[in-house]
């Protein structure tokens, strides 16, 4: 009986209204209450649905706004807010990226910044004085560090 009374509050405020009831309860349910309020009926049970009774339609040519609570419609305008500058930033961060993988794209691969050098003018050949000590004489490193400071810079990259 309760269903019926606030199914019967709704009715004239929607077009049309309905109620459920499992077949069994629906026989035990006098059927002018729903008829005098315009309420619909449906019935059922583990193989069907029907529709018993057909509901009024009302017409409405104004439908009743709901009541808003003004705190929580701020609270939901700030939050609106709030998701709206985040998508913003997140869209910026998004356009900012496309643009560093564009320029990326462009940027020369390390095989194209390597320079080829020119070959090398020979250097004068070292003379190693004839009085050198016995541990310098024929060691192959006194030609090398003797001209260390005199070859021509080799930079890679």
């Amino acid at each position: 009986m309760d269903s019926v009374m606030r199914a019967s509050a709704s009715a004239g405020k929607v077009s049309r209204t309905y109620l459920a009831l499992p077949k069994t309860a629906a026989s035990i349910t006098d059927a002018r209450l729903f008829q005098e309020r315009g309420i619909g009926l449906f019935t059922y049970d583990q193989r069907n649905i029907e529709e018993a009774l057909p509901a009024r339609y009302f017409e409405n040519a104004s439908p009743i706004p709901p009541q808003v609570n003004g705190t929580a419609t701020n609270e939901l305008e700030n939050e609106f807010r709030e998701l709206r500058a985040e998508f913003d930033r997140l869209q910026r961060a998004m356009q900012q990226l496309k643009e560093e993988l564009a320029s990326s794209k462009n940027a020369p691969t390390p095989s194209q910044i390597v320079t080829t050098f020119t070959a090398r003018t020979p250097l004068p050949e070292v003379q190693v004085a004839e009085n050198l000590p016995t541990f310098f004489t024929g060691n192959p490193w006194v030609e090398v560090l003797s001209k260390r400071g005199r070859e021509e810079p080799a930079f890679v990259g």
